[in-house]
């Protein structure tokens, strides 16, 4: 800097030749588990529904029931939302969706709601605006003038393939799953730098879903115990919820294929059944680190072969 405070020339190109701050560091990238439990209410285990957090940006991949009470709790600013991701269209997976939608625009940043998922999401996006249409108008325009921006959503069809790639923070990949007849239905890779967290939605095991969970930091995989699963198309017995989901030694099997570092366990099918069972069963395919996800677990991407759940 010479005597009049400016930066020389010299200098600006040494800048410009530095790599960026995140290439010199790698983001810190975490899951945090929102929701863990699966259709039926419970008091312990809100809706399917969990955050990846990298270097300060926080990700939605779907928004299950009490989804944003469960957010609420981690004490993450609403502002640092940047999208939603919805895995495929049951209920489960989405109930919670109007009121995260409703929740940012009235207390984040006020920028457009950006949203994600199958064929069909801007169906969901129009009916969650109709239904707050009334409270959109009074709160936009007679009573806190809530900015417009915030009350729209941005709904995007996925396709497999890179949806969102942030140079300087995260790469976001949706991959086709087997949750058939339940068509389409997606998992989603996050790639930051070195690490990555695969969350695969529902699913039965398949190729496609090994393929891209390939060498993942953390694998987060639902999981059944105590199903007796029969099969897809057997017209003798009417349709279960096992016919097109994964048992915990199934997750334990894609997790082993995959060479996955943590393999967390969550959409639990019963939720209440013991922790220990969902252990077991995994572990007799999976050789590495099994969680079974509890709401609020936060999970960093290891960095090293110890390494431990944080709750």
């Amino acid at each position: 800097m010479d005597r009049f405070g400016n930066i020389g020339v010299g200098m600006i190109v040494c800048l410009l030749l530095l790599p960026p701050v995140w290439a010199q560091q790698d983001p810190v990238m975490e899951l945090i588990l929102l929701g863990t439990g699966y259709p039926y209410p419970s008091a312990d285990r809100a809706g399917p529904s969990c955050a990846v957090v990298v270097g300060g940006r926080v990700f939605i991949v779907d928004a299950g029931r009490g989804a944003v009470m469960r957010l609420a709790a981690t004490g993450i600013s609403w502002d640092s939302i940047q999208s939603v991701f919805i895995t495929h269209l049951h209920s489960d997976h989405i109930d919670g969706l109007p009121d995260l939608f409703h929740s940012t625009w009235q207390f984040g940043s006020g920028r457009p709601f950006n949203l994600y998922g199958p064929k069909g999401i801007r169906k969901v996006a129009d009916g969650i605006l109709q239904f707050y249409e009334s409270d959109i108008h009074i709160r936009r325009d007679l009573t806190e003038k809530l900015p417009s921006e915030g009350a729209e959503i941005i709904a995007r069809a996925l396709k497999e393939g890179t949806v969102l790639n942030m140079p300087d923070a995260v790469r976001i990949t949706a991959f086709a799953v087997n949750h058939h007849p339940v068509e389409p239905a997606f998992g989603f890779r996050f790639d930051a730098g070195p690490n990555s967290i695969v969350i695969t939605g529902d699913t039965r095991p398949n190729p496609n879903l090994d393929r891209f969970a390939r060498n993942a930091d953390i694998l987060v995989h639902e999981a059944y115990v105590n199903g007796n699963a029969t099969s897809p198309g057997d017209e003798s017995h009417p349709w279960t919820i096992y016919d097109y989901h994964s048992s915990a030694r199934e997750a334990g099997e894609t997790a082993e294929k995959a060479n996955a570092k943590i393999l967390v366990l969550t959409h639990l099918i019963p939720g209440n059944a013991p922790e220990k069972i969902f252990l077991e069963e995994a572990g007799k395919a999976f050789r590495g680190k099994i969680i079974v996800g509890r709401d609020l677990m936060r999970i960093p991407v290891p960095d090293s072969a110890d390494h431990k759940a944080v709750q």
